[in-house]
């Protein structure tokens, strides 16, 4: 693939991806009838909460570094969520100086009807493009997912052990 057919790819998947955003934005913020009222959220939260109970729960600075912030914005937004009553924080039996942020059992069912809502709009979608598409978008989303935990597994090599990787030399290329 030359370098003009990669960018029309890219700008193909990211327009897909914004898409597929606001589609599920749309989705998750309309109440289904019946489901049980939800908290007023943003989707940074759900994203939040959702990384959370996928853990079964976590400590701040993991919670951090898997949403890829800063650990204050984190602590803040688990606060807020806290606050709501959403997230709860126990102390670490393996080290009292940590807290283990997790989903509220009075939340939990919430949170369940939202991610069974959330696959639910993404079956609708692979019905809708078919059996040989859907498996081809799995297959890709798989590599993505796989080359993002190696980009991930690689910024984690390099912080631990202070190194910045390969600088190129000016105007030069690694």
């Amino acid at each position: 693939m030359n370098s003009k057919e990669r960018m029309e790819a890219a700008r193909a998947v990211y327009a897909a991806e914004r898409m597929l955003h606001r589609h599920c934005v749309a989705r998750f913020t309309s109440e289904s009838p019946g489901a049980k009222r939800s908290p007023a959220l943003t989707f940074p939260q759900v994203n939040m909460i959702m990384t959370i109970r996928a853990q079964g729960g976590m400590t701040v600075k993991r919670l951090a570094e898997e949403l890829r912030v800063k650990a204050p914005a984190v602590s803040a937004m688990v606060d807020r969520l806290a606050e709501m009553g959403v997230l709860t924080r126990t102390a670490n039996p393996a080290d009292r100086r940590e807290v283990i942020i997790r989903v509220s059992d009075r939340h939990e069912a919430w949170v369940a009807e939202l991610e069974r809502r959330k696959l639910q709009t993404f079956a609708e979608l692979v019905d809708r493009v078919g059996d040989e598409c859907a498996r081809a978008w799995a297959e890709v989303a798989l590599r993505i997912q796989e080359a993002l935990r190696e980009e991930g597994a690689g910024a984690e090599k390099r912080r631990t052990t202070g190194t910045r990787g390969a600088r190129p030399a000016k105007g030069g290329t690694v």
